[in-house]
């Protein structure tokens, strides 16, 4: 049975080595686990977005300390926030900057029979881009490979699907977390049916694990240490430690995710995006 070492919002900085050093205890951890993959889940870096000096040390540090597989997905700190927000939105030549360094392909996946692992550049959505449909053909065709032969998957990306439930009413306190709608909701849709079975993500600098209409979902904690209280999320109090889940996979479809809790938890930022 797969193990997945899902790690999101590490939000390092090159200048500032107190971010690595919080980040470190979790990948020793991670190590010590061996997991099959490992996933990170967007905010790789902290202004990646602007600098694709701080994309290409991030992923020599990183690659440097894990040494094994990694399947890396963008975040808002990597290649700008969703294009339906006036600040710091979503271009063509931030996601080019981005797989120039990250993704030679839109769509990175892995198999480990039942089960396909997929990762979503989720920050494409509803962006009008020439890169969100290049991504979203690219996706599409692997569904389709992937519907022929594999009945699971577990999908990766770095925003979450919803708050609570895929039909809830949308809410402009959480556009910023979440993105456009209609989109966002196709998507949805097209992984069930396509045969999800886990979606992982983090960007809300929130934990959670439960499971909407047969399917896993996961909000990784921040790795950076930063818990975040927002207008439209839960908002659980902040606990002491942070880390990473542990997905294991089954043969069946189910999967066993656990809390991995090994680093300090820093601070609560409020957000008022």
């Amino acid at each position: 049975m797969p193990t997945i070492a899902h790690i999101s919002d590490l939000h390092l900085q090159s200048g500032v080595p107190e971010r690595q050093s919080q980040v470190e205890p979790i990948f020793n951890k991670v190590n010590e686990l061996d997991p099959y993959l490992i996933v990170v889940s967007g905010d790789v870096t902290d202004d990646g977005w602007d600098s694709i000096d701080e994309l290409r040390w991030a992923k020599k540090w990183i690659e440097q300390r894990l040494g094994k597989k990694v399947l890396f997905q963008p975040g808002n700190h990597d290649v700008g926030n969703f294009a339906n927000l006036l600040e710091g939105p979503i271009n063509d030549q931030r996601v080019r900057q981005w797989r120039s360094v990250f993704n030679p392909l839109p769509v990175n996946f892995g198999v480990q029979d039942p089960w396909a692992i997929i990762g979503i550049n989720s920050m494409l959505l509803g962006a009008e881009l020439v890169s969100e449909e290049t991504h979203m053909d690219r996706l599409e065709r692997e569904l389709k490979v992937i519907e022929k032969g594999l009945p699971h998957i577990a999908a990766f990306m770095h925003s979450p699907m919803f708050v609570s439930q895929p039909g809830e009413s949308t809410d402009p306190e959480t556009d910023y977390w979440l993105g456009p709608y209609e989109p966002r909701l196709r998507l949805y849709e097209r992984l069930k049916q396509a045969g999800v079975k886990l979606i992982g993500s983090g960007h809300v600098h929130q934990t959670r694990l439960t499971e909407v209409d047969g399917v896993k979902i996961v909000w990784a904690p921040p790795a950076s240490g930063t818990w975040v209280h927002a207008p439209g999320l839960p908002n659980p109090p902040m606990p002491e430690q942070t880390g990473f889940f542990l997905h294991t996979l089954h043969d069946d479809g189910r999967v066993d995710s656990e809390l991995i809790a090994c680093a300090p938890m820093l601070k609560l930022y409020e957000h008022n995006p």
